[in-house]
């Protein structure tokens, strides 16, 4: 009896530091909570405020959202020629006719390509920043695939003669880490889901993304995590741990997600498909 006391009170002390370790990896930074205040209940338009007439990521999809008052949400990757360009998909084929990927073409030449059959072809970084002029903050996601670099430095390089407000998220740790050390005042979040839902994800590198085991790295201000996903332990224990940790979600699509995340303990919100009501 004594001895399974003693192996019990080994392994419960044990689970405990092993417990409280993983809160210490998780745990986001306290630095910009100063910075992050201005963005509690922000709305962002996710790729802009796009519908069946303006397509994602467009010009006149940012257009629209900065007439209609809200932040914006976009994603920037490099064409062949250097330049930063704004798209989502590493590949063409789901918002265009073309085929290949992004980075295939040059920058000259992704500009000639349509979106979703529109006029509007695919814009470069600095024509966005150029329109949106500080009238509205940004939500700026980096586009950057493990191991590759050149995104981040030149969105530091881009961002640096910028006078509007915005901040950086990332699905890579290591590119909100690197933005940090170029442009240290400006807030960084990290992008997360749960990954291992998908078969095609479930590899050991996802499942540290998912719990966020490279936390510890990039120390986040902010977290954005998929909304239908706030059950999911380790933002969980964000919430409950760090609780003034700002929280965005993503995406949302209807006012009934919005009021159901604003209860799960989210901050921030990126919406698409609605017109999200401005307080």
């Amino acid at each position: 009896m004594k001895t399974a006391l003693i192996v019990c009170s080994i392994v419960l002390l044990s689970l405990s530091v092993l417990f409280f370790a993983y809160l210490m990896i998780i745990m986001p930074s306290k630095k910009k909570r100063e910075e992050m205040k201005k963005y509690k209940g922000a709305k962002f338009a996710h790729r802009g405020l796009h519908n069946a007439e303006r397509a994602e990521n467009s010009m006149s999809a940012f257009a629209a959202a900065v007439e209609a008052g809200y932040g914006i949400e976009l994603d920037i990757r490099l064409s062949l020629d250097g330049e930063l360009v704004v798209f989502h998909d590493d590949t063409l084929e789901r918002v265009t006719e073309e085929e290949g990927r992004v980075d295939s073409k040059t920058a000259a030449e992704l500009a000639e390509i349509k979106l979703c059959g529109t006029n509007d072809g695919i814009p470069t970084f600095r024509e966005v920043l150029e329109l949106v002029g500080g009238r509205v903050p940004l939500l700026v996601e980096i586009k950057e695939d493990a191991y590759k670099y050149g995104v981040t430095e030149k969105a530091a390089e881009i961002l640096a003669d910028y006078d509007g407000e915005y901040i950086v998220e990332s699905f890579n740790p290591l590119s909100i880490t690197r933005f940090r050390q170029l442009v240290p005042g400006i807030p960084t979040g990290l992008l997360c889901t749960n990954y291992l839902r998908e078969k095609k994800y479930r590899k050991i590198m996802y499942f540290a993304l998912q719990n966020m085991l490279l936390n510890f790295r990039c120390r986040p201000d902010f977290i954005a995590y998929n909304h239908s996903e706030w059950r999911n332990a380790a933002i969980s224990l964000v919430r409950f741990f760090f609780s003034k940790t700002p929280l965005f979600c993503w995406t949302l699509r209807s006012a009934e997600e919005e009021r159901q995340a604003a209860e799960h303990g989210f901050t921030g919100f990126i919406f698409e498909n609605y017109e999200s009501e401005l307080k």
